[in-house]
């Protein structure tokens, strides 16, 4: 077991988390991970089904004298974002994640630490071998490739699933309840690169844009992060208005993380190299005045560099591109007006990626309201077509809408209550949660999602409150018991 975690509890759940935490376990590639919990389920006397997809359904038998009471599951998924900072190295198909404590938190070292959903995992694999837990038939349903699109709940077998009880275990607040989300759609759109002979008598310069916070696009949209791509577009237009030429532009790694890093290489003329170096010095003090409060650690850079010299941008297109990202709508666009604090609407740029052929901005959007997500990513849509892109519209996946008079629910605040002596909070997330995909394919079920405190999801800063994690395990048996007790 990793020393970050030695001494923990629950002891079960955190030895399970220290293993998979050792499992590369990136979106598609969840095989290795699937293996783990297959034995581990086997070894505990589960049985273990699958669907054509890959999901697991796992079953336990009921304690003894609660064979009669309703079956739940439990639900999570199996995958975890890869995100690291520029200067770590670590390849997520083949290392494993290095976990740190930090005072009261577990992290990761450089990279995202696979908390979410992480968590879930280790949970169910925690409750397939604790035999002391008092709970009725228990099903552990683990989805595959939830964080690059849903797959793993869009394609679910719905006749793997007995149980018409639901807690799903990917929420990241302790002490709240989450009845609803919202859904969500991609927007992607791309050009044919064309290409001109680089500008005589000029220096190969890139502008680099780092030291963001970055986060969840759903969770995190409301904090007015920086936006990596839309910060090193504006630099990128303040040099091309002094002659310089794009040959390259990458920022971002996920459609669904707010981007923390950009570059963008360009041809500067040599005879404005000393007053744009200048130039940037002053921009990065704008963008920081901008961000001094919600993203103060921003650095923007200027640095020649030493390459073969190569080709630019066909200036008409260059101009398109650069447009187009300062157009496309990033942020929250609606807040809720009935839940208080609830972002309703939103759209993240998230990536720009840039090769010899063709360049490539991915953007997601997201809502509670089915006709703002479209209208939202119509308009993403139609920045892209004028910008001359070729669209490629996702199809998406539907949201929760709240229940409050769900009876699982009305348990689950009783149970937080009896356990802790104050109401629980009940909140709708801005951010796809498979609930939404679930209960559309399973009319009727009923669901809840609570999780521990999981901090800066998406990001190499995320971190999992090490005290919450136990609050919840024993909330979670807490209501395990209470479901089965009357049976």
């Amino acid at each position: 077991m990793s020393e970050a975690v030695s001494g923990l509890e629950p002891a079960l759940l955190w030895k399970h988390f220290a293993a998979i935490s050792s499992i590369p376990r990136p979106s598609k590639s969840e095989a290795a991970v699937a293996r783990y919990v297959i034995e581990t389920a086997q070894r505990t006397g589960c049985s273990v089904d699958r669907d054509a997809i890959g999901n697991l359904l796992i079953r336990k038998p009921a304690s003894p004298g609660r064979e009669g009471a309703p079956s739940i599951c439990l639900q999570g998924h199996l995958d975890m974002v890869c995100e690291k900072n520029a200067e770590t190295a670590h390849d997520f198909n083949k290392d494993p994640i290095r976990l740190q404590r930090n005072g009261g938190h577990i992290k990761a070292t450089g990279t995202t630490l696979g908390a979410d959903n992480g968590i879930a995992v280790a949970t169910s694999l925690a409750l397939m071998e604790d035999e002391k837990v008092q709970h009725g038939p228990l099903e552990f349903l683990l989805t595959i490739d939830e964080e690059t699109g849903l797959t793993g709940a869009k394609l679910l077998d719905p006749n793997l699933i007995s149980s018409r009880i639901l807690l799903n275990l990917d929420s990241e607040e302790e002490g709240a309840l989450y009845v609803g989300c919202s859904g969500g759609r991609d927007t992607n759109g791309s050009w044919k690169l064309a290409w001109e002979k680089a500008p005589a008598r000029s220096h190969i310069v890139r502008i680099s844009v780092k030291g963001l916070k970055g986060g969840h696009s759903g969770l995190d949209i409301d904090k007015q992060r920086g936006n990596a791509i839309k910060i090193a577009a504006r630099a990128a237009v303040l040099l091309t208005a002094r002659g310089a030429r794009v040959s390259a532009f990458n920022g971002g790694n996920k459609r669904n993380a707010i981007p923390r890093e950009a570059d963008v290489t360009l041809y500067l003329p040599q005879v404005q190299w000393d007053e744009s170096v200048q130039l940037m010095e002053r921009f990065q003090e704008v963008i920081q005045a901008e961000l001094q409060a919600s993203d103060p650690g921003v650095k923007i850079s200027i640095a020649q560099v030493k390459t073969r010299r190569g080709k630019v941008w066909a200036r008409a297109l260059q101009n398109k591109i650069l447009a187009t990202v300062a157009a496309i709508p990033h942020g929250v666009t609606k807040m809720s007006a009935d839940i208080p604090g609830l972002v309703q609407t939103s759209s993240n740029l998230g990536v720009i990626r840039s090769t010899k052929n063709e360049v490539v901005i991915s953007t997601s959007q997201r809502s509670s309201v089915a006709s703002e997500m479209a209208d939202v990513a119509y308009t993403a849509a139609a920045c892209l077509q004028l910008g001359g892109a070729k669209v490629d519209a996702g199809v998406g996946y539907p949201g929760w809408k709240p229940n409050l008079e769900s009876p699982v629910l009305k348990l689950a605040q009783a149970t937080f209550k009896e356990l802790y002596r104050r109401d629980p909070a009940v909140k709708a997330i801005h951010a796809g949660l498979e609930c939404g995909i679930i209960g559309e394919k399973i009319p009727g079920i009923d669901m809840v999602s609570f999780g521990p405190t999981i901090e800066n999801a998406h990001s190499p800063d995320e971190s999992v409150e090490i005290a919450s994690v136990d609050h919840f395990y024993q909330y979670l048996l807490r209501m395990l018991d209470r479901l089965s007790a009357s049976a």
